[in-house]
């Protein structure tokens, strides 16, 4: 394992950390029908095409130096400069100081996008599925999820519906995938250029599909289609985020770099110390997932449990999501929101109590902090953002246009990660388990915010879920619900170093 306090920047896809910065982002993916010609522009693409963690923090500097100069911030205060609007904030960390970037440009210097006045920036990623490293190495990695896929996982083992899949993840035709990230113009310019210098039939490649997502604007930009601030919740890496834990409301816990990063201590697999293969040093599983959001359907039930609960549906959809739409804990503001602690992160649940946050409210079933030993080895680091079009008038009590969260998480385990979270906690009645006391003898319950109906019997009331909550006169009561979310499909994916990508390239095809 390599030491927690040597990072190489220029060899960790910035995605991974610090976060690539988003405005609007595609996701291209691609099946490689000639190996041997596409491993010949691997090299070009490690060298001149990939961002790393080094770009990613350069161009979250750029973007500090314009805000700060135009709100007149202290350009040493970057984390709260730069974390406006900003997808999977990480901050600076402490072993690259600020005036690390010598070089920045002058802010009347720095190219904006075409048509806003966002600061330019583009931010280019790739990964591959199983099979897609199958064709590019015969090195092999042992986790289980990634090997089998996300079809196998979630829909023949899992509760997603066959029937709500899009067919380009159910035929197993994706080989990879390319994250273009930035502003709107210059992603879909850098998208076409990709697609037509290297994803091309020239070097091996078959496009086979291109998804959009985009932050939503104005003053809901950073929150997903319910309304919440999202990206809040990020676990701080020991090493990079240390600057991080000292800010004001931030989460004192460091997560051990090896949970995210291949090569670091802190992974694990099964509960063990992993022996992934040292060349996937540097690398992490990423995670994409569709997710379709049902939003009028989201507010109509807010509305109407709301009174029977003695609640404000902003109070009730507080308890379901676990922080009010500002991002304020709501275990420590129960009554109304508070703006001033939208992204506080240092608390705790109290062990036996739900009185302020329910048991199964999505922050606490996916989080559930010192209620776990050893809770780290299940932290993920989320970076997916929004699609869709907002809602207008026409969809006042029913879905009929698509939007969502296109969600994306690194872990270096899947099976203790995404899975573990999915499968083990997020739709399970009992997690967390013996609380019958403390919940007026119910089962804690599921995520109403992203759980999903079992599949073998979804006829009538049996697709309701249900979840343990205490009302507004201080009195044990119960929800049920339907599913407000639906999975559209993804995939499992590698992320490789820019060292891996460079020996591939020169590797025997397959």
């Amino acid at each position: 394992m390599g030491s927690t306090s040597e990072f190489d920047f220029d060899n960790i896809q910035g995605d991974i950390w610090p976060g690539l910065s988003k405005r609007y982002q595609q996701f291209f993916f691609f099946s490689i029908e000639d190996p041997a010609a596409f491993k010949a522009v691997l090299k070009t693409l490690a060298d001149e095409v990939i961002t790393s963690a080094h770009d990613a923090m350069r161009d979250r500097a750029h973007i500090h130096k314009v805000k700060a100069t135009e709100s007149k911030a202290p350009e040493s205060n970057f984390a709260e400069s730069i974390g406006a609007g900003i997808v999977g904030l990480a901050a600076l960390p402490l072993t690259v100081p600020l005036n690390f970037f010598s070089n920045l440009l002058e802010p009347h210097e720095i190219p904006r996008s075409k048509g806003s006045n966002d600061v330019r920036i583009t931010g280019v990623n790739m990964s591959f599925t199983a099979k897609g490293m199958t064709k590019l190495s015969k090195e092999k990695f042992e986790d289980d999820p990634f090997l089998k896929g996300m079809y196998k996982d979630m829909v023949a083992e899992g509760r997603d519906q066959d029937g709500d899949w899009m067919p380009e993840f159910k035929n197993g035709s994706i080989d990879g995938v390319v994250l273009i990230c930035g502003t709107e113009y210059e992603v879909k310019e850098k998208t076409r250029e990709l697609a037509r210098k290297y994803f091309c039939r020239s070097h091996g490649v078959r496009p086979i599909l291109t998804l959009d997502g985009n932050e939503r604007p104005g003053n809901q930009r950073g929150h997903e289609h319910f309304g919440y601030l999202d990206g809040i919740s990020q676990p701080l890496i020991r090493g990079l985020d240390d600057n991080a834990a000292n800010e004001r409301g931030a989460r004192k816990n460091l997560t051990n770099p090896g949970v995210i990063l291949f090569g670091y201590d802190g992974e694990v697999r099964q509960g063990v110390p992993s022996a992934q293969p040292t060349w996937a040093k540097d690398g992490s599983f990423l995670v994409f997932r569709k997710i379709r959001q049902f939003v009028p359907e989201w507010n109509r039930f807010l509305k109407d449990e709301a009174t029977r609960l003695h609640f404000t549906p902003e109070q009730f959809g507080a308890r379901l999501m676990g922080r009010w739409k500002s991002g304020a804990p709501v275990q420590l503001n129960p009554v109304r929101d508070d703006p001033d602690m939208a992204t506080w992160n240092d608390f705790d649940y109290p062990e036996n109590d739900h009185t302020n946050c329910p048991f199964a409210s999505h922050m606490r079933k996916t989080k559930p902090r010192s209620g776990m030993q050893n809770f780290d080895v299940f932290d993920i680091m989320r970076r997916g953002i929004p699609y869709g079009p907002e809602l207008d008038w026409t969809e006042t009590e029913k879905t009929w246009r698509d939007r969502g969260l296109m969600f994306l998480c690194y872990q270096t385990s899947l099976t203790l990660g995404f899975q573990f979270i999915r499968k083990k906690w997020i739709d399970v009645d009992d997690f967390p388990e013996k609380k019958a006391e403390f919940t007026g003898g119910r089962l804690a319950g599921q995520d109403a915010v992203v759980g999903q109906s079992v599949k073998s019997d979804i006829k009538g009331h049996h697709k309701n879920s249900q979840l343990a909550i205490v009302d507004g006169q201080g009195q044990h009561n119960q929800v049920t619900f339907t599913p407000f979310i639906q999975s559209n499909g993804g995939e499992y994916f590698f992320t490789p170093s820019l060292k891996l990508l460079r020996d591939l390239a020169v590797a025997p095809a397959v």
